[in-house]
């Protein structure tokens, strides 16, 4: 009777035997993922505030090149020309007397480079980007490294396209006048975790002329 009830023991101590070490095993599994992703998270939430300025300064550089793009466009199909913008009033001798510019078409010119930039921010949205996870740990080993962290133009907002003027010296008795234009566009990218936003600036020289003689103390708009 006595080793009937030992034998019966140690049949049940060798079947929970391996029921006991699996359980072992996938308490030991889930406390190692947990560990990890802890690990991961406290190492992101460092890293997230450099991953947000490399992500500024990538989208910086797309949307800018789209800015350029699209104001390259207007000045290559010809809508861009000085004396399509500017006039110059001379007197009877010849000399100028005053510059003036068309307001209008001034106004026409800043929304059609508005809806051209617009149009290839668009395109840009659409491009898949990302940053190396090394570039934001610092360093040369690391710089360029590492998995990648994808970041994405979200929208594109408050669009502005402002004229401006700037008067130089072109050699003796020569003054160049160049006409920019300076575009602003405030940008939402979405970065793992959430969104940042920046403001991407281009100020492009976009026609100009050389004045010779007294550069006039006039300069109005109509």
């Amino acid at each position: 009777m006595r080793s009937l009830v030992l034998r019966r023991g140690f049949a049940q101590m060798r079947a929970a035997g391996p029921q006991t070490a699996s359980a072992r095993a996938g308490i030991i599994l889930i406390t190692l993922a947990v560990i990890i992703s802890a690990v991961g998270a406290l190492f992101f939430a460092r890293v997230r505030p450099i991953v947000a300025i490399l992500a500024k300064a990538a989208a910086r550089e797309y949307v800018t090149t789209a800015i350029n793009d699209a104001v390259e466009s207007e000045i290559s199909a010809g809508r861009l020309r000085y004396d399509e913008i500017v006039t110059l009033e001379k007197d009877d001798s010849g000399a100028i007397t005053a510059l003036v510019t068309d307001m209008a078409k001034i106004n026409i010119l800043q929304s059609r480079v508005s809806n051209a930039v617009a149009r290839n921010v668009v395109n840009v949205m659409s491009e898949d980007m990302a940053v190396p996870i090394g570039d934001a740990i610092g360093g040369i080993i690391f710089s360029g490294r590492g998995p990648k962290v994808p970041i994405r133009v979200e929208s594109v907002t408050d669009i502005s396209a402002q004229i401006g003027n700037d008067f130089s010296s072109g050699g003796i008795n020569q003054t160049r006048h160049k006409i920019t234009l300076a575009i602003s566009a405030e940008i939402v990218i979405l970065i793992p975790g959430g969104r940042t936003t920046a403001v991407v600036t281009s100020e492009i020289a976009i026609a100009e002329t050389i004045i010779i003689g007294t550069v006039p103390n006039v300069y109005a708009t109509y």
